[in-house]
């Protein structure tokens, strides 16, 4: 059975899904105006009078934040730095801004001064814009048509990452993962590549590819997926199918062209003995070699059916042994683990682990790594 007959139908389902959610953002654009002043509200709904907007408002930061990641998302955010309630408006940024799903929103700062220290702070926290109060309306107007002609110059992408966080999780949940797998493994990707010194647009790629990785597996029978002991010659076969049946998966999305080599290669081998094309060495894609240190990384920290997760240290034992082997690059894996102890949390460490012997820690690493 090869790759096109495993897919067949995803690809086109999955392509469907991303062209309903581009399809949204060419409908009216939805704005919030988060201000805890009612009279700057006002100014800012009068001046966007006669402009195919719907305006929402929010008074307080947690308000803002609960109106901007329910349903349906607003489309762009006027976001004031002063906002009351506990959390001000760059709390508010830094919030959307670090949250996959709620990313993509452009965010207007609404400064106070317009003070280069105030604009470095929005600049930190993540806002796409400025614009000094009092407002000036000619220039409100501007800033926003210039954000509505980015969000529907680039529809394919807006939600793209949304849905397909939800398809992760569903490809996670039927690998036995838990819910915070998917999100885990990308922010430890982005992290890895922020620490390596990867630009913007590679990080965002490197994100898709950390999400979507794994997207092939959907078409991977569950009783390969589930089974504790040795896959048999077919099976093992058929599982090394899932990086070449995801990038069939994902071809159709024009966005997500970059990603392809990373969900394609991300199971090679730095000694050229993994799959599918057999490439070793820097033959492999950079991104593609940090999705794969961060994909056993995240899979030893995580509760599986089969096993409890592994303890940090544990996990960084196994990672090296790997590389001792061949399976990375040990320089790669070396820097991640160091980061990990330095910057990361430790997801996984349980106090209740019983301690095992190396061996056996290296012997219950995954077999489908």
């Amino acid at each position: 059975m090869d790759s096109s007959e495993l897919n067949n139908g995803f690809a086109e389902g999955f392509a469907e899904t991303f062209s309903k959610a581009a399809a949204d953002s060419q409908g009216k654009m939805r704005i919030l105006v988060a201000d805890g002043n009612a009279t700057i509200r006002k100014l800012l709904r009068l001046g966007l009078t006669g402009e195919a907007y719907e305006i929402i408002e929010a008074t307080n930061g947690p308000d803002a934040l609960a109106i901007a990641t329910a349903t349906p998302e607003p489309h762009a955010i006027l976001l004031d730095t002063g906002l009351s309630g506990g959390m001000d408006g760059l709390q508010v940024c830094r919030e959307l801004k670090s949250d996959m799903q709620y990313r993509t929103i452009p965010i207007v700062m609404l400064t106070t001064t317009g003070s280069n220290e105030e604009i470095n702070e929005a600049v930190e926290a993540g806002a796409d814009e400025f614009l000094s109060k009092p407002i000036n309306r000619s220039e409100l107007k501007v800033r926003l048509r210039s954000i509505t002609r980015l969000h529907k110059g680039n529809a394919e992408l807006i939600g793209a990452e949304s849905v397909a966080l939800s398809l992760a999780r569903a490809v996670a949940s039927k690998d036995g993962y838990s819910s915070g797998h998917v999100e885990q493994a990308a922010n430890y990707a982005v992290a890895f590549g922020k620490a390596l010194g990867l630009d913007a647009a590679e990080l965002k790629m490197l994100r898709y590819g950390a999400i979507l990785h794994n997207v092939g597996k959907i078409a991977i029978p569950d009783s390969i997926l589930e089974k504790t002991g040795p896959l048999t010659p077919r099976e093992r076969a058929l599982f090394h199918q899932h990086p070449r049946v995801g990038c069939d998966i994902c071809a159709p999305l024009k966005p997500l062209a970059p990603v392809l080599p990373i969900i394609r290669h991300h199971k090679e081998h730095f000694d050229g003995t993994g799959y599918p094309d057999g490439l070793r060495g820097d033959e492999i894609p950079l991104k593609a070699q940090i999705v794969g240190i961060v994909d056993v990384y995240s899979a030893l920290t995580n509760d599986r059916p089969f096993r409890r997760a592994k303890t940090q240290n544990e996990a960084i034992e196994i990672l090296r042994h790997r590389a001792k082997q061949g399976i990375h690059d040990a320089e790669l894996v070396d820097k991640f683990c160091e980061m990990v102890k330095e910057d990361a949390p430790s997801v996984a460490e349980k106090s209740a682990d019983q301690p095992t012997t190396s061996a056996a820690r290296v012997a219950m690493a995954p077999t489908s790594q």
